[in-house]
Formats: C-alpha cells, sequence, structure tokens
C-alpha cells in the first residue's frame, strides 16, 4: 500500500462552544510531566492540564463546526488521532503534517497526523487552531494536496479578523512593490508547491478565496476546488480551471477573473459589492473604470493590472501566459520586513512513498 507523504503549513472569526472530550492527565511519554488531554480526534500536549483541555475542547468543536460550514457534513472520526503540541507566546505560528493512503476508491485517506501550533493564547484558540484543523478537513474531503493558494487561502478565512486584516495589508504591499509581487492566476491555480517567497502567496491566496466565496459561498468553493483538482488529474492544467471556473462563477477564464479580482481590490474589496453583483463585477465595474482606482489595460496575448492608490504606482506585471504546468521561483529578493508576524512555513512540499502500515 503506497503513502504519498505531504507537509502543509499555515498560519491562522469564529467562536465555538466546547465539545465533550474524554480527558487523561499525566506524562507525555518524554519523561516531563506536563498537561496531556485526549478526546475522540485529538491527543493535545501543553505545558499545563488547563491549556490542553481548553485546546482539545476548541479543536474537537472547530473539527466539527468547519466541516459542517465548508462541506455540509461532519467528519467520521479519524483511524488515527492527531497529537497537537501546544506552546504558549511568541509569534503566531502553526504546522500540520500527514500522510495519504491510497484506498481502493482511488483517493486517499490521511494517516500520520502531527500538528504543532504557538502563538499568545488568544491567537491559538481564535486563529491558529481553526486554521490548521480546517487544513485537516481539507486533507480528509479531497483526499490529496490542493493548490497551495486554495488551501491557505481558504484556511486564512477562519482565521481572527486581526489576522486576516494583516493578510490585506501584506497583499497592498506586494501589489504596490517595484516590481509587484503579484502572482498571475495561471500560475497560482497550478501551484502544488511552495514558491521561494510564500507570503505574496498566502496574502493573495486569501484575497482570491475570499473574492470567490463571497460570490458563492464556503460549499461552493469547495465543489469548485474539486471540480478543477479533477481536471488537473487529467493534466489539463490552466484549460481544465478555466473551463470550471466559468462553470462556477461566469468568469470565462482565469484572465477575466484576475482582471475581476484585481478590480475589485482596487475598489476596497467590498463584500457588499459582490454579495449585489455577483459574478457580473468585472461588466458592472467596467463600465465605471474611468472612476476606479485601478486601469486596467488588455492586449490580446495578455492582461496586465496597474494599481494606482495615493500617487504610487504599481503592476501585476508577469502576463497571462500559457502555463507550462511547473512552479516557477518569484523574481526578486525576500519581502521587506512589515510589521507584521512573520509565520513559519517549510518552503516546499515534501513527497515521497514509503511502506510504513504493517
Amino acid at each position: 500500500m503506497s503513502v504519498r507523504l505531504i507537509q502543509v503549513c499555515c498560519l491562522f472569526s469564529l467562536v465555538l462552544g466546547f465539545a465533550a472530550s474524554e480527558i487523561a492527565s499525566g506524562f507525555d511519554g518524554r519523561g516531563q510531566s506536563r498537561g496531556r488531554v485526549e478526546s475522540t480526534n485529538f491527543v493535545v500536549y501543553a505545558s499545563d492540564y488547563r491549556l490542553a483541555t481548553q485546546v482539545s475542547q476548541r479543536a474537537e468543536a472547530y473539527r466539527k463546526s468547519l466541516a459542517i460550514e465548508w462541506t455540509g457534513r461532519e467528519l467520521a472520526p479519524w483511524s488515527q488521532k492527531c497529537p497537537i503540541e501546544v506552546e504558549l507566546g511568541g509569534a503566531s505560528s502553526g504546522e500540520t503534517s500527514f500522510a495519504f493512503v491510497d484506498q481502493s476508491n482511488g483517493r486517499g485517506y490521511p494517516i500520520e497526523w502531527q500538528m504543532k501550533i504557538r502563538g499568545p493564547y488568544q491567537r491559538i484558540l481564535d486563529s491558529v487552531l481553526p486554521h490548521e484543523i480546517t487544513h485537516t478537513i481539507f486533507a480528509t474531503h479531497f483526499g490529496q494536496p490542493l493548490p497551495r493558494w486554495a488551501d491557505e487561502g481558504a484556511c486564512t478565512m477562519v482565521e481572527h479578523e486581526f489576522e486576516k486584516n494583516k493578510n490585506h495589508q501584506l497583499l497592498m504591499e506586494f501589489l504596490h512593490s517595484k516590481p509587484s509581487m503579484g502572482i498571475p492566476f495561471n500560475r497560482m491555480f497550478v501551484m502544488r508547491s511552495y514558491p521561494r517567497q510564500i507570503l505574496p502567496l498566502y496574502a493573495q491566496g486569501y484575497s482570491v478565496a475570499k473574492f470567490l466565496i463571497y460570490q458563492g459561498g464556503k460549499q461552493r468553493f469547495v465543489d469548485y476546488i474539486g471540480k478543477g483538482l479533477k481536471q488537473d488529474e487529467m493534466n489539463r492544467g490552466t484549460a481544465g480551471w478555466n473551463e470550471v471556473t466559468a462553470e462556477f462563477y461566469g468568469y470565462k477564464d482565469l484572465s477575466e477573473l484576475q482582471t475581476s479580482w484585481i478590480k475589485w481590490v482596487g475598489d476596497g474589496s467590498n463584500k457588499i459589492a459582490l454579495t449585489t453583483n455577483g459574478n457580473q463585477y468585472s461588466k458592472i465595474g467596467a463600465e465605471k473604470i474611468a472612476d476606479s482606482t485601478y486601469a486596467i489595460n488588455s492586449k490580446p496575448s495578455q492582461t496586465v493590472a496597474a494599481l494606482s492608490m495615493g500617487g504610487a504606482q504599481s503592476t501585476l506585471s508577469e502576463q497571462m501566459t500559457p502555463s507550462t504546468g511547473k512552479d516557477k521561483p518569484l523574481e526578486g529578493g525576500e519581502p521587506r520586513s512589515i510589521d507584521t508576524p512573520i509565520y513559519r512555513h517549510p518552503k516546499n512540499i515534501s513527497q515521497g512513498s514509503a511502506q510504513i502500515l504493517r
């Protein structure tokens, strides 16, 4: 039986009631006395029993509620419990790793969970933990890795508004940079590994996920990604995503989706406009382009968006060109330091195979 390894790492509004759990405390197996709490799907290790209890209860509650929110139903209990290592203090960060076991139905099943979460107490509970739990929900539901933008972007949707606002600020920083650090959609949609510069992917992925979810809701977004993954399995690349995007959201292709998203960001990422206008936003926005903060220039072979805000101008400098299906490192150096936490992530997914089941 083959096992495909994948490591997923994350940043992080949802306050939920506590779920009932089976609790045990004592030693952690490492010779150190600390808080240990075991529930139906998790085993939590923390500096003290009370913190471990809170994380365990909240983890079960998030797992149930977020699964219903994204997929319309609860998840069945996992065959293996997910251990969660909790470190209180420092910058917020999270890391979840697991392996996919191939099943007879062709879908993968996640096993060998490992989750580590770190940060201030409140951010752990309202941002880092739900973000990581959402990764486990997607892994269970899809049975395979998601495109990086969709996985991280959607998981950021469940974070506290404080953290989501930071991602928006980062997006503005990246789009204003010279050259722009925006990622063309025909590259972003087929990325299966983290690029060398990871923060632009997080910020842009979150904004694009929000743009689509505002128009159709979370469950439609999940169905959209699922259909796109099937197109990827047929090696259709951006051609498949063009068709799925037209089917689910009414944009004729990724180029039109990119242009519409850029216009929406320039107009303030307004939820009401999308709720009212739906996938007609680009057409309605095009009529008002002269009054917009964005100028969109189209040529037969490319779509380049120029952003003008406060006298500064930056461009989404890379063109919408046929994708090779292979990730390329982003150009330029690492983004300059800004007043937001820098989260810990690996820069690439680790994939391989191993016989680990006895």
